[in-house]
């Protein structure tokens, strides 16, 4: 119980302290991909501008739109954390893990995909027209890319045979790191992934130029803050489920003797993904609505149910 308790107070820590440092280091990626130098001014190189931002944040006045609803309106943002947060209790890394669960893969799942109502909630909430239509993108979002996302699961689920994360590793470890087996999956969750959590380029719930500023138009100060805590905390949760898919999680050399390494393995597979998501934002241009949903339904959605069956063959000659 005692061991559950640190767990959990080391996991959930490591995602809200982790969480300034992955926006610093997203500005100076993006700056240095676009041959800008991102912050500069507070602190050597900008390295103190995410507390900047959060001194800003704190002290800025907190408004509620009048017609708005405000049970809703409040609620919205702490939404997306708590969700965010409860997914990633069940995530093992390393030795460390919070909750063990046997069924911890469909859980995560299933948080992820509650975590974009949040801003659902927020945009019907707030009693404003775009972040209403900012709300329905999100739904018609989550919606339709949760069914690729889950095919790209189950076929990983066929070939290991469990939804328990340390089943998961424990089959990479006799057999071989999962992307070996299913790249089609790996491909196809590692692109799913950015959709799910609204990522560039699919962050149609924000829209500058067509919906003002999107889901988050009436919200400031703190409020505003916690739908980005929400949003990169589901960063970091999937960057460490899609290693331990298909990356072999905390297994590597010397992990079985030394159980911290097995730690650094894993973080360190996690971060690579992170990373990633930044070059995607550097690199691609927001889609329009209807490019993003055609992506879905024409190309991800059938090339994961073929891929479904390739899993099954696989699972009956792998075992």
């Amino acid at each position: 119980m005692i061991n559950n308790l640190l767990s959990m107070a080391f996991i959930v820590g490591l995602m809200l302290v982790a969480v300034p440092p992955i926006t610093y280091l997203e500005r100076k990626v993006l700056g240095h991909m676009q041959q800008r130098p991102g912050p500069m001014v507070v602190g050597f190189h900008g390295i103190l501008q995410p507390l900047a931002d959060a001194i800003k944040l704190i002290f800025k006045e907190d408004i509620i739109p009048k017609g708005a609803d405000k049970l809703l309106f409040m609620f919205a943002p702490s939404f997306s954390v708590f969700a965010a947060l409860l997914a990633a209790s069940v995530v093992p890394i390393g030795f460390i893990q919070a909750v063990p669960m046997k069924s911890a893969l469909l859980f995560v799942m299933a948080m992820s995909a509650i975590s974009i109502y949040a801003l659902i909630l927020a945009g019907y909430s707030s009693n404003d027209k775009y972040s209403f239509l900012a709300g329905m993108r999100a739904a018609a979002q989550v919606l339709g890319y949760e069914l690729p996302m889950g095919f790209a699961v189950m076929a990983a689920v066929i070939l290991y045979g469990s939804f328990d994360f340390n089943e998961i590793v424990k089959w990479q470890s006799q057999h071989g790191w999962g992307i070996f087996y299913q790249p089609i999956a790996f491909l196809l969750f590692l692109f799913v992934m950015v959709a799910e959590v609204g990522r560039p380029p699919f962050d149609l719930p924000e829209g500058e130029s067509e919906l003002v500023g999107g889901f988050h138009t009436e919200y400031s100060g703190m409020r505003f803050a916690a739908f980005f805590f929400g949003e990169y905390i589901n960063i970091i949760v999937l960057s460490l489920v899609v290693s331990l898919l298909f990356l072999g999680g905390w297994s590597g050399p010397l992990a079985d003797k030394y159980p911290a390494l097995g730690v650094l393995y894993h973080l360190g597979k996690a971060a690579f993904f992170i990373f990633l998501t930044f070059w995607l934002r550097a690199t691609f241009p927001r889609y329009r609505f209807d490019q993003m949903l055609s992506i879905m339904w024409k190309i991800l959605l059938p090339i994961s149910i073929l891929n479904l069956f390739i899993a099954a063959a696989e699972a009956l000659f792998v075992g």
